[in-house]
C-alpha cells in the first residue's frame, strides 16, 4: 500500500490500485475520541471517497488500544446551548449518513473498546469485525443523554427495540462475544488476528461485482427510508433538548472532576 495522510488525526493508507483504503483515527492520547478536528478529517476523507472511482473497500479502525471512546468531552465542554448541540450533532449525523451511503463496502475494524459515540460510529458501517475482549459501551445515559448521532435508530435496527432499550437505559457495557450473539457486530476474532482477517475480507469483497454492490447499497438505503428519516429526526430533537439540560452538564462536570483527580 502507498501512504496518503488525510490529517494528523485521521490517517489513510491506500492500496496501490486505490481499491482498498485502510483508515485509522489517530488520537491515542484521547482514546480516539471524536472532536471537531476528527470530524473535519472524516469530511475530507468522504469528499475523496465519494469521488473515487477505484475505491471498493473502506476500512476504518482506531489507533492504539481503542476504536473510539465517543465524543470528546473536553472539546465539547463549551457547547452548552441547544443551538450548539444541533450544530455538533447535526454535523456528525451527516458524516455517518455519508459513510453509510458510500458506494463501496465499508468495514469497521474495531480494534478495542468503543463507548457512546464510538458505538454510534461503528453502527454506520456495513460490517463490524471486533477484537475479542473489546468492550462496547452504550453509555450515553451516564451523562443524562440519548444517542445524538443516529445510534438509537441504528441500534434498534440491528438488535431490536427491547434489547436497544435495555442496553441504553442501563448504560450497558457489552462484551464483544455478547455483541456478536445479539447481532450488534458480525465477527469477533482474536486481537492478534484482527488485521489479517479484515484484510482477507477486503480481498474477498474485491471479487464481488461493483455494479451489483452499488445496487445493493442503494436498495438497502431505500428500504423504509421515510420511517427511518422520521426516527432520526425525533432522535436528534431529543438529544439536543437533553444536551442543553442542567442534568447533563452536572454529570459531565462530575465525570471531568473525577478524571482530573485520577490524574493527580
Amino acid at each position: 500500500m502507498g501512504d496518503e495522510v488525510s490529517s494528523m488525526v485521521v490517517r489513510c493508507e491506500e492500496r496501490a490500485d486505490g481499491a482498498v483504503w485502510w483508515v485509522e483515527i489517530a488520537r491515542e492520547e484521547r482514546l480516539n475520541a471524536v472532536n471537531f478536528e476528527v470530524m473535519e478529517a472524516l469530511e475530507t476523507l468522504l469528499d475523496r471517497a465519494e469521488r473515487c472511482a477505484t475505491l471498493r473497500v473502506l476500512v476504518v479502525g482506531g489507533s492504539g488500544r481503542a476504536f473510539a471512546s465517543g465524543g470528546d468531552l473536553q472539546a465539547f465542554a463549551d457547547l452548552r446551548t441547544r443551538e450548539d448541540a444541533e450544530a455538533m450533532s447535526g454535523r456528525m449525523r451527516r458524516i455517518l449518513e455519508r459513510l453509510e451511503a458510500l458506494a463501496c463496502w465499508t468495514v469497521a475494524r474495531v480494534n478495542g473498546d468503543a463507548y457512546g459515540g464510538g458505538v454510534e460510529l461503528m453502527l454506520a458501517f456495513d460490517l463490524c469485525v471486533v477484537a475479542a475482549g473489546a468492550q462496547l459501551g452504550l453509555t450515553q445515559g451516564r451523562f443524562a443523554l440519548t444517542p445524538g448521532w443516529g445510534g438509537l435508530t441504528r441500534l434498534v435496527e440491528k438488535v431490536g427495540r427491547h434489547r436497544a432499550l435495555q442496553w441504553l437505559g442501563l448504560a450497558a457495557v457489552v462484551g464483544a462475544e455478547e455483541a456478536q450473539r445479539c447481532g450488534l457486530v458480525e465477527e469477533v476474532v482474536p486481537n492478534e488476528a484482527l488485521d489479517a482477517r479484515v484484510m482477507a475480507l477486503a480481498e474477498s469483497f474485491l471479487e464481488s461485482d461493483p455494479a451489483v454492490w452499488r445496487a445493493l447499497k442503494v436498495g438497502a438505503g431505500r428500504a423504509a427510508r421515510q420511517e427511518r428519516e422520521r426516527a432520526m429526526a425525533g432522535e436528534f430533537e431529543a438529544f439536543c433538548d437533553l444536551w442543553a439540560a442542567e442534568a447533563h452538564w452536572e454529570r459531565v462536570e462530575r465525570f471531568m472532576a473525577r478524571k482530573k483527580k485520577e490524574r493527580v
